[in-house]
Parts: C-alpha cells; sequence; structure tokens
C-alpha cells in the first residue's frame, strides 16, 4: 500500500490570466491551444467513467502527505511512482466496482469495523508501519485505535490550534478505510474468479514428482558465441513470419514515441569563477572582524548558519578537520569546490551534552494569564509532589503519548528562542521546569542527558558559481544555430555526432515516462513529444537539482497503441532467429562427429572442462554459470543415468549432457497440501492477469500525458 500529500491548489481569476498571459510568453502559442484544446476535463476514463485531473491530483497529494507523516522523503523519483501507483489504484477500484455490481459482491460496515476491531486486523493497518511501536517494531493495537479514535472527533470539539492536525489525520483515517475496502474487495473477487480454474489430482502428483528427487549433472556447453552473427543469414520474410507467430506478444495499451536527442551541460565561464572570488574573498576579510557572523550568514543561505552549539559529530567532513585545530575566532582561507567557494569561522566552543531526553507538557495561555499560571504552578507541585509525569501529561490530552519528546540536540532546537533552549540544556537531569514559548505554558522534564562533550559553533558560507547569463547566451546561441540549420530534420542525427554532441538515437518514449533517459526533471520532453508532429525539433532548459543542462530533441516517429509494428522489433526477432540458425548449425556439426563421450565433446568443441551442476530438479530456479536454462532442469528429470544426452538446443549454447545419479527425498505424498499451495501460487499469478485482462475489455484511456 502506499501513502499522501495536501492540496494547495488554490488561486483566483486574475492569477489565472496572468498565469495564461506568462505562459504565452515561455510556450509557443501553438502549444498553449494544443494544451487546452486537447485536454478534456478528464485525466483518464475507465469504461467510460473519467476522473477529472482534481480527483487524481487529490489522491496523489494524499499519498505524499501521508509518505512524508512516516518519515520518507518524496523526491522527483518517489513522487513519479506516486503518480502510478495512484492511477493503477483508481482504475482497479472502478474496474472493482462495476465487476462488484454485476456479482453481487460488497463490504459491509460489520466487516469494515472487523477490520480494525476483530481478530484478524486488515493488512492494510498492520503491514504499513504507521502503528508500530517505536521501541519494539511490532504492531500497536492501542496506538491504532487512539488513532482512529481522535479521527472521528467532532472537530468543533477540540481547541482550534489542534483542528489543522485533526483535519489532517481524518484525511488519513478516510485514506486508509478506503484502501482497507478495496483490499478486501478485491481478495473476495480473485477468490471468486480463482475457483473457475481448480488444481487436479494429476497436476499434484508431477509437481510431486518433479520437486522429490536431486540430480547430480555433468554437461558440457558450445556457446552461441562461436559463431560470429555475420555469418549467419536472416532474411526479412523469415523475421515476419516469427513476427505474425508472436505478435499478440507486441501489443501495447498506449501510444509511444521515438525521440532522438543530445544534452549540452552549461558551465561557469573563467569570468564566471572570478566574479565567485571576488565576492568570497570580500566575505572572508568581513567574517574576521565581524562580531555578529549570522548577520554575515544570512546573505548566504546555501548553508544555513544556527547560533548553537554541534557536536563534533554533527559536523560536515570539513568543520570537523577545521575545529580539531582552530582557535576561537579562526577564518579558514576561502577555498574553492566544483560550484562553489567555501569560507569557515570557529565562533566558538563549549563543554555540554550533546543532547537530552524530554518530556513536556503543553498548555494554552487562554485569555486569563493570572488563571493559567495557577492552574500551571499547581501541576508543578504535584509534579515536584511525586505523581508520575507521563500519567499527568495523558490526564490532560490523551493524545500526549506522556508528553513524550525523546532526544534532542540543540541543532534540532534551532528555531526556538534562547529560553527554550536554555531551559533544555541547564536544567539538570530529572529537574521540572517552567516556561512561556510562543503563547504556550510549557512544563519541562529532563529525563536523561548525554555525557558531556566538546562543541562548536561554526559559520559556514558558501558563495555559488553562478553560471551568468553571458555565459548561457553563448551555448544558447549555438544551439540555436544547430537548430536553424537543421530545421528540415533530415540530417539531424549526422550533424549532431558531427558537431561531437553525443547523440543518443531512438529512445522510446510512452505516456508513462516521467523522465526521457535519466535526465531528471525531463517529463516536459516527454509532453513535448506527444503535442508535436514527427519531425518537430525543439531545445529545452532543464534546471532542476541545480543542474544546467540544454536538451535537444527530435521526433523521429510515433507508434500508435495496438500491435507494435514489425520494424521495432526487428531486431530482437533477427537475434532469436541468428541463434536458432546458430543452435541448428552447431547441432548439425557435432552430431556428425558421433562422439561417445563428455571428454571428447570438451576436445571437440574446445571447452575448458566438462562442468557439473549438483542438486538440479525441475523447479531449480536459477542454474550456476548459466542462469535459467530449462533444457538442464527437464533432463534432469526424464534423462537416463550415466546415458549421454544430446546435442540440444539451450538458451545461451548447445549442451551435451549426462545425469551422473538421481536421488528421490524420503517425502510422504499429501495432496491437500500441495494442491494448496499450487492454487495459492495461482492465483498470486492471475491477480495481475485478471486485471489487465478487465483493463483492456473495460477500455481505459489515459489522458494524463497532457496535463502531469
Amino acid at each position: 500500500m502506499a501513502a499522501l500529500q495536501k492540496i494547495r491548489d488554490k488561486s483566483g481569476l486574475l492569477v489565472g490570466v496572468i498565469a495564461v498571459a506568462l505562459l504565452a510568453f515561455v510556450i509557443p502559442w501553438n502549444e498553449v491551444m494544443a494544451f487546452f484544446n486537447e485536454s478534456p476535463n478528464k485525466a483518464f476514463v475507465v469504461d467510460g467513467e473519467s476522473v477529472t485531473p482534481l480527483e487524481y491530483q487529490k489522491r496523489v497529494n494524499e499519498l505524499v502527505d501521508f509518505q512524508e507523516m512516516m518519515g520518507k522523503p518524496v523526491d522527483e523519483a518517489t513522487r513519479n511512482q506516486i503518480y502510478e501507483y495512484v492511477f493503477e489504484q483508481m482504475v482497479k477500484e472502478k474496474m472493482l466496482d462495476r465487476q462488484a455490481e454485476l456479482l453481487g459482491l460488497a463490504v459491509t460496515q460489520d466487516e469494515m469495523n472487523d477490520m480494525v476491531n476483530g481478530e484478524d486486523i486488515s493488512p492494510v493497518l498492520t503491514g504499513m508501519g504507521l502503528f508500530n511501536d517505536p521501541q519494539t517494531g511490532q504492531f500497536n493495537r492501542e496506538g491504532m485505535l487512539n488513532f482512529i479514535n481522535f479521527a472521528q472527533t467532532d472537530i468543533k470539539s477540540v481547541p482550534a490550534e489542534q483542528r489543522e492536525q485533526l483535519q489532517m489525520i481524518q484525511r488519513q483515517w478516510a485514506m486508509l478505510k478506503n484502501m482497507m475496502k478495496y483490499n478486501r474487495l478485491e481478495e473476495k473477487y480473485i477468490a471468486l474468479v480463482a475457483v473457475a480454474g481448480l488444481v487436479n489430482d494429476v497436476d499434484a502428483k508431477e509437481n510431486f514428482q518433479d520437486s522429490k528427487y536431486r540430480s547430480n549433472v555433468a554437461y558440457v556447453m558450445e556457446h552461441y558465441n562461436s559463431i560470429p552473427d555475420s555469418t549467419i543469414s536472416v532474411s526479412q520474410k523469415e523475421i515476419d513470419n516469427l513476427y505474425k507467430q508472436r505478435k499478440n506478444n507486441y501489443k501495447t495499451d498506449y501510444d509511444s514515441r521515438k525521440v532522438s536527442y543530445f544534452v549540452k551541460n552549461i558551465y561557469p565561464s573563467a569570468d564566471d569563477i572570478a566574479k565567485a572570488q571576488k565576492e568570497i574573498d570580500a566575505v572572508y576579510e568581513n567574517l574576521k572582524t565581524t562580531t555578529n557572523p549570522a548577520l554575515l550568514a544570512a546573505d548566504y543561505p546555501e548553508v544555513p548558519y544556527y547560533d548553537v552549539f554541534l557536536s563534533e559529530q554533527s559536523l560536515g567532513n570539513e568543520e570537523k578537520e577545521f575545529v580539531k585545530t582552530a582557535e576561537v575566532g579562526d577564518v579558514k582561507a576561502p577555498v574553492k569546490r566544483s560550484d562553489a567557494f567555501k569560507v569557515m569561522k570557529l565562533v566558538d566552543n563549549t563543554v555540554a551534552p550533546d543532547s537530552v531526553k524530554l518530556q513536556m507538557i503543553v498548555l494554552p495561555e487562554g485569555e486569563d494569564k493570572t488563571l493559567a499560571e495557577v492552574r500551571t504552578d499547581s501541576l508543578l507541585n504535584v509534579l515536584k509532589g511525586g505523581k508520575d509525569f507521563a500519567t499527568v501529561a495523558n490526564e490532560i490530552n490523551p493524545q500526549a503519548n506522556g508528553g513524550n519528546i525523546g532526544w534532542v540536540t540543540e541543532q534540532m532546537l534551532a528555531s526556538a528562542d534562547d529560553e527554550l533552549l536554555k531551559k533544555c540544556f541547564e536544567t539538570p537531569k530529572g529537574e521540572i521546569a517552567k516556561l512561556n514559548f510562543r503563547g504556550m505554558i510549557q512544563i519541562l522534564k529532563v529525563e536523561d542527558r548525554t555525557r558531556p562533550v566538546t562543541k562548536y559553533k561554526v559559520a559556514t558560507i558558501q558563495v555559488p558559481i553562478e553560471i551568468s547569463e553571458k555565459t548561457q547566451n553563448i551555448v544558447d546561441s549555438e544551439i540555436n544555430q544547430f537548430i536553424a540549420e537543421n530545421a528540415d530534420g533530415k540530417e539531424f542525427a549526422k550533424n549532431a555526432t558531427e558537431k561531437g554532441y553525443n547523440l543518443i538515437s531512438d529512445a522510446t518514449v510512452s505516456p508513462r515516462s516521467y523522465n526521457i533517459g535519466s535526465i531528471a526533471d525531463s517529463r516536459q520532453i516527454v509532453q513535448w513529444a506527444f503535442r508535436e508532429e514527427v519531425g518537430s525539433i525543439k531545445k529545452f532548459e532543464i534546471t532542476a537539482n541545480k543542474s544546467n543542462l540544454r536538451v535537444v530533441a527530435r521526433i523521429n516517429s510515433k507508434i500508435d497503441k495496438g500491435y507494435i509494428p514489425v520494424s521495432e522489433v526487428n531486431d530482437a526477432l533477427k537475434a532469436e532467429l541468428i541463434k536458432d540458425k546458430k543452435a541448428e548449425k552447431i547441432i548439425t556439426d557435432l552430431k556428425a562427429k558421433n562422439i561417445t563421450s563428455l571428454d571428447g565433446y570438451v576436445q571437440a568443441i574446445g571447452a575448458a572442462r566438462v562442468d557439473t551442476v549438483n542438486f538440479l530438479n525441475f523447479s531449480t530456479a536459477s542454474i550456476s554459470k548459466v542462469g535459467r536454462e530449462p533444457i538442464l532442469n527437464a533432463y534432469s528429470g526424464v534423462a537416463p543415468v550415466n546415458q549421454l544426452v544430446g546435442p540440444v538446443k539451450g538458451n545461451i549454447g548447445v549442451y551435451i549432457l549426462k545425469v551422473l545419479d538421481r536421488t528421490e527425498q524420503d517425502t510422504e505424498y499429501d495432496a491437500l497440501a500441495i494442491k494448496q499451495g499450487l492454487d495459492q501460487n495461482r492465483i498470486y499469478s492471475m491477480m495481475g492477469q485478471i486485471f489487465n485482462v478487465l483493463k483492456e475489455k473495460m477500455e481505459v484511456e489515459d489522458y494524463r500525458i497532457r496535463m502531469f
């Protein structure tokens, strides 16, 4: 299962008008019009039922939010995976709804309740780790129930400052319930369909026989690479005939495009580097004399400066080396890194705990500050009188988890004010303190402290080496000239190669390609490839992840959904036919030599030795040295012992083999257990196949490429 992100799409008419106006300057007007004309208000359609872009994006956002709440960072690759997961899940839900309606399937409210309160908790709740105990890593039923109870709270009954959190929890619970419902509905549907095919006694007996023996096999193999491809002739007619036999293997449910492109990196010029050098030199001189490095560092946010003490292990590698020998006030001379200049100053050092373990009770002051203070002092007296801190915290707020904050460092409290920081790190272990912070009265207990270590305040300022507009214009002019000279596109590949560009030819992209090649944030190129005509050429600017690239791409061809043309699989089919002809030639040549021993085949083939594989049976998935070779699996069970077999065709070469010995396991035949195991495997393999068939029958139309 997976997870969520918040919706922030609220813009007024004026913003929309301005955005469209700006878009016209950035994108050619024909592309703007094509976008709006071709993009109906649907992200995709399942059996005639549309899902709007807003509905789709909402589900994506929920999952991104959930991932982030689970502490899992959502980078570009993860977000792209979420887009695909949500699409597949929503399509599956639509298909299940239709099938459930036809078959009379449903998930009742009693079932939903049982998946929460019954003996068998839904795997949606137990499997994703959301409710695992942080200490043991095991599922915590009580924590799950607390989460659900809070999610079901009337929002009007909680303080205003907790409502945003409650709304987020309610969205998460709604998402989880939806997952639970469709997970159970899918189980019911698969179970119903699966009975259409049952494992019989013959299947069970064959499986038992195939798995009960173990064979030791000796073999000699002549690799297909022993014959050069150039010596084998394959006609186009042969390729076409093989394509006709395999045609159903080359069916696709989406369009694709063939795109050739090259990438031009833009690097800083000597003038760009000199400009940054001049700036870092000025920073260096200022840093030596300033008494407020935070003020200077604020102008260079690449490396944030926090006015807190950090242990050596919390510093970067360069900072670690610097503080080992530096005195307070020392400034390290500027050093150049790949894309920046860097300078450091040791502002201060101290000896103190690296981290403290905290418990905290938060009380809103409200309007009557005097009453709030009296209440707080009363609680302090109770706590100092010996009442358990966690008990008091939970009495005040059942969701407080005993007021447990856990271990924190100064860096974690960097955004707090000085009073909170001092209280946390100066309050002795076991003591309780009171403070006011951002309109909230807090009661703080220091449960534990790490041993004192040397800690440092280090100001690191980094001046990026920025690529100037002049430098970019030089590269853009070069590329623009190339595009102008190759407007017809006929010599695009040839001329790009002659210019020294590293051309990638005929890359295939589909609507489900979020990047082209390994270029991050290049979805725009994929979208363009589906909007424009074959032969179009365009330059793209890629600036994601601090990159500065120009990509020039040409649309070479388009492939409509349905059967992929033989031209697109020509090379693969030709390679297969070449392999078959090599096998035929090797087998014919070896048979003509009338060799009667494995050693004789070693001499004839020029092999290094006779190889062996032990404990082989029909179920062995991968064989040492050769990988997947079904021919060896098959003969390991049926070939007579100590009798030469072959030459026979394999995946990577022609084999001659001998079963040296075969033993049977002393295993009792249990027809019921074997049938159950085979049924489980069959059902698992059917799951994907069933929904692929439904997807084809229910005509899923994917329009996301026009919007996402």
